[in-house]
C-alpha cells in the first residue's frame, strides 16, 4: 500500500512538471478543445490583425484601439480589422465552464469561468477565414487558462504557436488607488493588455523587468495602471531588429 501511494505521488509530481512544460510552448492538454490549425504556416510581417469581440463594448472602442497599436506597433501591420461581435452558440457557450470562488475568496457565491482554448478554436477558424497573420479576442467573461486550469481569472493570454490571444476584461471595472473616471481606466487597462498579448507574439512568451514597460508582468490592476502604454528601449530595440529580418 505504502508503495502504491509512493507511486501515486511520483505520478502527480511528473504531472505537475507536464503542466508547465505545456503552458511555456502553448500547447492544449483539454480533449475537449483540442486545437486544430489546417494553415499554420510561419508569420510574415508586417500583417493583418484581426480583433473579435465576445460582450457588450463601446462602438467607439475599436477606433481608440487600432489608433493605439499602429502607434505602439509602427509599420507591424498592414491593417487592423474589426470582426465585430461573436456571439457563442449555447452549446459552445457551456463547454468547459467551472465555478470558482471570485480570486479565490472564499464566498459562498462562485463564478462560472471559461477555457481559453474555447476561444482560441474560435480566432484561428476566423484567422484563416479572413487570410489574417494575428487574431485577438477581448471578452467580458473571466477566463481560466486551459494550458494549466489552476490559473484563474486571467487578464490575458497568448497562444504563440496559433498567433492567437485572448483579453479579459472583467477585473478591469475595479476602482483601483488610482482617482479618475472609471470607464476611462477601464479603456486604458483593455488597450494596455491587448499591446501586451501582442507584443508575446512578435517577442516570444518572456517579460520585461522594467517596471514602466507594456510587456511587464501585471499580477494586480493596479501593475497594469502603473505601467505605460510603450516599450521600453530594450523592447524596442528587439521589434526594430525584427523589421530588419524581415526588411520593412
Amino acid at each position: 500500500m505504502l508503495k502504491l501511494q509512493k507511486y501515486q505521488q511520483k505520478i502527480r509530481k511528473y504531472k505537475v512538471k507536464l503542466k508547465r512544460i505545456i503552458t511555456r510552448i502553448g500547447i492544449s492538454y483539454s480533449e475537449e478543445f483540442e486545437l486544430r490549425d489546417e494553415a499554420l504556416e510561419k508569420l510574415i510581417l508586417p500583417c493583418q490583425l484581426g480583433i473579435l469581440f465576445f460582450g457588450d463594448y463601446d462602438i467607439h472602442f475599436f477606433e481608440k484601439i487600432k489608433s493605439k497599436l499602429n502607434h505602439i506597433y509602427n509599420s507591424f501591420f498592414f491593417n487592423i480589422h474589426n470582426l465585430g461581435v461573436y456571439n457563442f452558440s449555447s452549446k459552445t457557450f457551456s463547454m468547459g465552464v467551472k465555478k470558482e470562488h471570485k480570486e479565490m475568496k472564499k464566498t459562498y457565491e462562485k463564478i462560472k469561468i471559461h477555457p481559453t482554448n474555447k476561444f482560441y478554436q474560435i480566432l484561428i477558424d476566423k484567422r484563416i477565414e479572413e487570410n489574417l497573420g494575428m487574431i485577438i479576442a477581448i471578452t467580458d467573461l473571466p477566463l481560466y487558462s486551459s494550458s494549466d486550469d489552476n490559473i484563474l481569472f486571467l487578464f490575458g493570454e497568448t497562444h504563440l504557436k496559433h498567433r492567437c490571444c485572448v483579453v479579459s476584461s472583467l477585473r478591469f471595472k475595479e476602482q483601483s488607488y488610482i482617482s479618475g473616471d472609471l470607464h476611462y481606466l477601464f479603456e486604458q487597462r483593455v488597450i494596455k493588455e491587448i499591446i501586451h498579448e501582442i507584443g508575446h507574439i512578435f517577442l516570444g512568451p518572456g517579460h520585461c523587468l522594467d517596471n514602466s514597460c507594456v510587456l511587464r508582468f501585471s499580477h494586480e490592476v493596479k501593475d497594469i495602471d502603473q505601467k505605460s502604454f510603450g516599450l521600453c528601449n530594450k523592447c524596442k530595440t528587439k521589434l526594430d531588429h525584427l523589421r530588419v529580418i524581415n526588411n520593412f
